[in-house]
């Protein structure tokens, strides 16, 4: 009966170890990508039945990707999380189109990561979309 009493209170003891999950173990969510040509470049848009979740914006006059998030707090950082990449991006989430994350968002091994701006995990699928974006911005 002590021992009982002693496992008890043990465990009632013991901090709560949060839970990590791995975003590569994640489903990615259910969406689709779509890709359409805008003034000055072209965006792939990433839409669940939420709405619109996450837009890749190209800027062909600065050779530049915008990595929009909907709903994220404009002062807070984005990471994205690829196969062989991890990123953090300065408030804005705009780069250089020739920056190897994007190359790594389209060879990315069938989807990719984007957390933060105050937003859950959201785990897509790399689709040809994106990668379009991301070329249209290199020509």
């Amino acid at each position: 009966m002590i021992m009982l009493w002693i496992a008890a209170a043990v465990q009632i003891a013991a901090p709560q170890v949060p839970v990590v999950i791995d975003w590569r173990a994640v489903p990615v969510a259910a969406g689709v990508w779509s890709w359409r040509p805008i003034a000055g470049g072209s965006e792939a848009v990433f839409q669940s039945s939420l709405g619109v979740e996450l837009t890749l914006r190209c800027n062909r006059t600065a050779r530049t990707v915008s990595v929009i998030r909907s709903g994220a707090a404009a002062s807070l950082p984005l990471t994205v999380r690829t196969t062989n990449l991890e990123r953090t991006l300065a408030l804005g989430g705009t780069l250089p189109a020739s920056d190897r994350m994007f190359d790594s968002i389209a060879f990315s091994r069938g989807r990719f990561a984007v957390e933060g701006g105050g937003r859950p995990r959201l785990v897509i699928p790399a689709w040809p979309e994106a990668a379009r974006t991301i070329e249209d911005c290199r020509l």
